[in-house]
């Protein structure tokens, strides 16, 4: 709080003792130190009492924060709870019937040679996986498999167990 040195404390002690002198030197000192105790006590507590004041008003300000984050919070609930009011009370929007929905796949229109005189009719191309086969089939298409060798004609069992060597 104060800087004094230890020479100077000393100095202010003979000082003291020569002033006051040494009977009534104790009482001074005691006197003083309460003094300074109930000082410092003081200056410690208005401290205190400003750090409480400053705590309060920062809590007065985050309340007031809350208080306009809930009431936008009640904006928005209660604009989008009108929103879906109004769509939940709109008239419902007709779906075309299931025959006249459009397949899935790419529609394109492929004229024939037969058909050169009559308008061309729109033909359903199914999409095409990069694994080959129909992407939509329920079951995988049977693998491709090699056809079984028919044994060679002038061979016989014989030939088989022996090998072309032995002949």
């Amino acid at each position: 709080m104060l800087d004094f040195s230890v020479s100077e404390i000393g100095l202010i002690g003979v000082v003291a003792l020569i002033a006051i002198g040494p009977e009534r030197l104790p009482k001074v000192a005691r006197t003083a130190g309460i003094l300074l105790g109930r000082f410092r006590r003081y200056a410690l507590s208005v401290k205190a009492e400003i750090d409480r004041e400053i705590q309060q008003s920062e809590l007065n300000e985050l309340h007031k924060r809350m208080n306009e984050a809930a009431r936008e919070a009640e904006r928005q609930v209660a604009s989008s709870s009108q929103e879906a009011e109004k769509i939940l009370n709109s008239p419902a929007v007709p779906t075309p019937p299931l025959d006249t929905a459009p397949d899935i796949g790419t529609i394109t229109e492929v004229p024939t040679a037969l058909e050169e005189s009559q308008q061309s009719q729109p033909v359903l191309i199914p999409p095409v996986s990069p694994f080959g086969g129909d992407p939509f089939s329920v079951r995988p298409a049977a693998p491709l498999r090699s056809k079984p060798m028919a044994p060679h004609p002038k061979s016989t069992a014989a030939d088989d167990l022996v090998g072309p060597e032995a002949s």
